[in-house]
Parts: structure tokens; C-alpha cells; sequence
């Protein structure tokens, strides 16, 4: 009995462990396009150029992290791209435009 018990425990952590691989920041950043997207603050054409945006620092980010050391040149170029895409989601939010519901 105790085998089922803390082999269930062990499942439950890992589970727990997993679900909370994404960052705040990542979930705060695709709910804040999702929602200037519903309020009409950007574009359909804007929100697809922000996410693909948001998958191109994510390669950069695994690109750097996969031999184990992040170079002071690939974290320059992270900052970069991050500061690119912040920008860009500033840009496109206070635009004037506004998509046709």
C-alpha cells in the first residue's frame, strides 16, 4: 500500500512540476494580445506578426540555452529581439487602427 501511495505522490509532483513549465510573463504577454485583439486595439495581420514574433524569440531562446551557457552575445541578441517585439506590441496597440469586427 504504501508503494501505490507514494508512487501516486510522485506522479502528482511531476504533473505539478510540468503545468508550471510556462512563465507568468509568457502567459501575461499572449493574454494581453489576445485581449488588445478583442477590444479592436490591433489587427488580425498585427496580432499574427506578434505571435510570430513571440515563436522567434522562443527558438532564439532554446538555440542559446542548448549547449548549456547563454554567450553575453546571444543574451544580447535575446534582449534584442525582446525589446523588438515589446515595441512592436506598443506600436501596433496605439496605432489608430482598428479591425473591422
Amino acid at each position: 500500500m504504501k508503494k501505490y501511495l507514494s508512487l501516486g505522490l510522485i506522479l502528482i509532483v511531476l504533473s505539478v512540476t510540468a503545468s508550471a513549465q510556462q512563465r507568468p510573463a509568457e502567459r501575461f504577454h499572449r493574454h494581453r494580445i489576445h485581449q488588445g485583439f478583442r477590444q479592436g486595439e490591433i489587427t488580425r495581420h498585427e496580432r499574427l506578426e506578434l505571435r510570430k514574433n513571440a515563436f522567434r524569440y522562443e527558438v532564439a531562446q532554446r538555440r542559446a540555452r542548448r549547449d548549456g551557457v547563454i554567450t553575453p552575445f546571444e543574451q544580447r541578441r535575446l534582449r534584442h529581439l525582446k525589446r523588438n517585439d515589446r515595441r512592436e506590441a506598443f506600436r501596433y496597440r496605439h496605432n489608430d487602427r482598428r479591425r473591422v469586427i
